[in-house]
């Protein structure tokens, strides 16, 4: 392989790897142990791991030393790395976490490593070009590492994005084997999405029927029937004659994201078909009940007058 065509391979898997290269892949570019002894010597390459350099050491990447870490210990970003490539939490931490089959031996790395004797080729996966333990297998190993809040929070974001779904999440926990760590903790939160709707749904029903009873609002239809291009939609609470409605809002309440894609393709149906919808999630109807119908007043009121 002539010079300028191994630089230019080099140049594609820095690329890809975030600025980094293994010395196995310069070895089989064709660059010789004492090519790349001279180069990390000369600073023309930074060792940013055993068996990693950095051959872009003048462009900085915040997942640069998470990818070294991977790269050097052959293994998968995990745990809370894992959860920063997944989108599950907003900071990649400062030290990255990696897991690596059990039984494999390690040089030292600026790491975390757990070692894993069930890690099946279904739980792995790759983001941003960084070999990573899957969505729903980064959520059980967060399981047993981080506080319930946070695992909730993490596994609404993996709702929303489409990276797991609640049957996706129920097939694994079936699959896995008992007793596994983290297993009933997600089983919990998974639970609790799975409930949070119509727990909403019902406190949604609470909140505007006391505002009816004191006078504050007129009453709404129940499961009131709208039929559009041939289909027909139940609407939860709906006001007709204002063309105003109220549902329980958030992915979680989904059990797919094909639920939550049909549920956004009725909305419009219906905006279109001049509804206006009011959706309120479990935070806001438990916490603020005020702020639902005070704006359920105001649109009311807005609808009603347009309609007079």
């Amino acid at each position: 392989m002539c010079a300028m065509s191994r630089e230019l391979r080099l140049q594609g898997i820095a690329a890809r790897q975030h600025g980094l290269a293994s010395r196995p892949q310069l070895l089989q570019l064709g660059f010789t142990t004492r090519e790349i002894t001279g180069r990390a010597a000369r600073g023309t390459w930074a060792h940013a791991a055993p068996r990693v350099y950095d051959v872009a050491p003048a462009s900085f990447d915040p997942r640069r030393a998470l990818h070294a870490a991977v790269l050097s210990a052959e293994g998968w970003a995990s745990h809370r790395s894992g959860a920063s490539l997944l989108g599950y939490v907003d900071r990649v931490p400062e030290r990255p976490t990696v897991v690596i089959a059990e039984g494999r031996h390690l040089h030292s790395i600026a790491a975390d490593v757990f070692r894993s004797r069930h890690l099946q080729p279904r739980e792995r996966t790759t983001v941003d070009g960084i070999a990573c333990t899957s969505a729903v297998r980064t959520l059980l190993d967060l399981g047993f590492l981080v506080p319930e809040a946070d695992l909730d929070d993490a596994f609404g974001r993996g709702l929303v994005s489409g990276r797991i779904t609640l049957g996706r999440v129920d097939r694994y926990l079936e699959q896995s084997m008992i007793g596994r760590r983290g297993a009933a903790a997600l089983r919990a939160v998974a639970e609790a999405h799975r409930d949070r709707g119509a727990a909403t749904q019902s406190k949604l029903e609470v909140i505007v029927s006391r505002a009816v009873a004191a006078g504050h609002l007129p009453a709404p239809r129940h499961q009131h029937p709208v039929t559009l291009d041939g289909r027909t939609f139940h609407l939860d609470l709906a006001w007709p004659i204002e063309r105003v409605f109220l549902e329980a809002d958030g992915f979680a309440y989904h059990r797919t994201r094909r639920e939550f894609l049909h549920d956004r393709e009725r909305q419009n149906l219906l905006v279109v078909a001049g509804w206006q919808p009011l959706r309120y999630t479990w935070p806001v109807a438990t916490d603020d009940p005020g702020r639902v119908v005070r704006q359920l007043h105001i649109v009311l009121a807005d609808r009603g007058r347009n309609t007079a």
